[in-house]
C-alpha cells in the first residue's frame, strides 16, 4: 500500500505514534497514557486520509480488506445496538466510541502491514511483550509460580492466561520475522517467550499454540536437521520438567484437566440455561453472568468468547462473530496456500485460546487488542515479500 507523494506530516506522525503505541502497549495494558499515543495516533491516520487519496481508495479497491472491515463493522454495530435491550441502554455511545477506535487500529494496522514497515513493526511488539515476560519472570516469579496470579505492580494483563496468550503471540511474530530475516535474537525471544508460558502453568495457550503450529507446520519442507532440532528442543523440555519444581507443578496442572473441565461445563451448561431464555438477541452488551458454581466460586465470566458472545448478543449475535471468523478462515486458507504458514496459525492460535477463555473483546486498549484483533488485521494484509515456507 504506496502513500501518494502529497502526504506529508501526519503520515509520519501517525506511523511513529503508532509504533510507540503497538510497543508500549505491549508492556502496559490498558493504561492511559499509552491509550492517549493511540488516540494521537488516529488523529494522524484521520487527516492522512484526508489528505491522501490513494490511501483512501486502497481500502475500497483491496477485496479482502474491503469485506474483512465490512464485517468487522457489522458485527460491531449490532453489539453497540444490543446496549438498547440491555440494562444500561445510555452505554450505547461508550460501545460505539470503542468500535471506531477497533476500526481504526485495523485499519492503521493493516495499512503498516501491508508497507515496508512489517517486520519493523513485528520486531517492535516482539520487543514490547519479551519485556513484559522479562519484568514478570524477574519480578513476579513467585507469584505467578505459587499463586498463579499477577500483582497489581505488573504492567501487564490482570490473569495469567492472558499474559500467557500474549507470549503465544509473541512467539509467533517471533517465527515469522525469523522466517524473513534469519535473526538469531528471535530464537532468544522465544525462548523467553515460551518460558513465561510455561511459568503460568496455563495449559490453555500452551495447547493453543502447540496445536496451531503442528495444524501449519510445513512438512513437506521439513529435514532431518528439523527432527534433529526437535528431539533436542524435546529432550530440553523432558529434563525441566522431570527435574524442576515448575516441571512438576507444569504436570500437577495438566492432571487437574479433568477435574477443571466440568468446572467449565457447568459454567457452560448455566450459561446455556440463561440463552434459552433470550435465543434470539442475548441479554445485550453489558451482560455478565452472576452466580455461584458448584465449587463455591463466584462466576462472572462464561470463560469462552463463543459463550460470552452467544450471551450478550444471542443467536444473531454469534451469527456475526461466525461471519467475520469464517471470512478470516477463508484468507488463513489463502495465506496458506501462499506459503504464510505462521500467519494463518496466528489465528488459530487466536481461535483455540479463546475457545476456554474470555468473555468479550469490544472496548478500550487492552490484551484483547492482540490476542484476538490482531489476528484477523494480520490476515487481512496482502504483504506478498515474505518467503514461502
Amino acid at each position: 500500500m504506496n502513500f501518494s507523494n502529497n502526504a506529508f506530516h501526519p503520515k509520519k506522525l501517525y506511523i511513529t505514534l503508532f509504533f510507540l503505541f503497538s510497543f508500549f502497549s505491549a508492556i502496559f495494558c490498558s493504561a492511559t497514557k499509552v491509550n492517549n499515543l493511540f488516540h494521537l495516533s488516529a488523529i494522524f491516520f484521520i487527516i492522512t486520509l484526508y489528505l491522501d487519496k490513494d490511501l483512501r481508495l486502497s481500502f475500497f479497491r483491496n477485496r479482502d480488506i474491503r469485506c474483512g472491515l465490512a464485517l468487522i463493522a457489522a458485527m460491531l454495530i449490532y453489539f453497540t445496538l444490543s446496549n438498547l435491550w440491555s440494562n444500561e441502554p445510555f452505554n450505547i455511545e461508550s460501545t460505539l466510541t470503542h468500535s471506531v477506535y477497533l476500526l481504526l487500529y485495523l485499519a492503521m494496522l493493516i495499512t503498516v502491514i501491508n508497507g515496508q514497515k512489517r517486520n519493523l513493526l513485528f520486531t517492535t511488539i516482539i520487543l514490547g511483550l519479551t519485556i513484559l515476560c522479562l519484568y514478570s519472570i524477574f519480578f513476579d516469579y513467585s507469584d505467578i509460580l505459587t499463586n498463579r496470579s499477577l500483582p497489581k505492580s505488573n504492567p501487564g494483563p490482570d490473569n495469567v492466561i492472558d499474559l500467557a496468550g500474549l507470549a503465544g503471540i509473541g512467539v509467533f511474530l517471533c517465527l515469522i520475522v525469523f522466517r524473513e530475516k534469519q535473526s538469531k535474537l528471535m530464537l532468544i525471544a522465544i525462548s523467553i517467550l515460551f518460558a513465561t508460558m510455561l511459568l503460568t502453568q496455563s495449559r490453555g495457550p500452551v495447547l493453543s499454540l502447540l496445536i496451531a503450529l503442528m495444524v501449519t507446520l510445513p512438512y513437506n519442507h521439513l529435514k532431518l536437521k528439523h527432527f534433529a532440532y526437535f528431539l533436542l528442543v524435546l529432550f530440553t523440555l523432558s529434563l525441566i520438567i522431570i527435574l524442576t519444581e515448575l516441571g512438576h507443578l507444569l504436570i500437577a496442572r495438566f492432571q487437574e484437566m479433568y477435574v477443571q473441565s466440568f468446572l467449565r461445563l457447568s459454567i457452560w451448561h448455566h450459561t446455556f440455561d440463561l440463552v434459552k431464555q433470550a435465543p434470539y438477541f442475548g441479554y445485550g452488551f453489558n451482560y455478565e453472568l452472576d452466580f455461584t458454581n458448584y465449587s463455591g466460586e463466584h462466576i462472572h465470566t462464561t470463560h469462552s468468547l463463543y459463550w460470552g458472545t452467544l450471551l450478550k448478543g444471542g443467536i444473531v449475535g454469534l451469527g456475526t462473530l461466525l461471519a467475520v471468523l469464517s471470512y478470516c478462515g477463508f484468507l488463513a486458507i489463502q495465506h496458506l496456500h501462499n506459503g504464510r504458514r505462521l500467519e494463518a496459525g496466528l489465528f488459530i492460535f487466536a481461535l483455540l485460546f479463546y475457545t476456554s477463555q474470555g468473555m468479550f473483546m469490544i472496548g478500550n486498549p487492552a490484551e484483547f487488542w492482540y490476542l484476538f484483533w490482531f489476528p484477523l488485521g494480520v490476515l487481512m494484509t496482502t504483504n506478498l515479500n515474505s518467503r514461502t515456507y
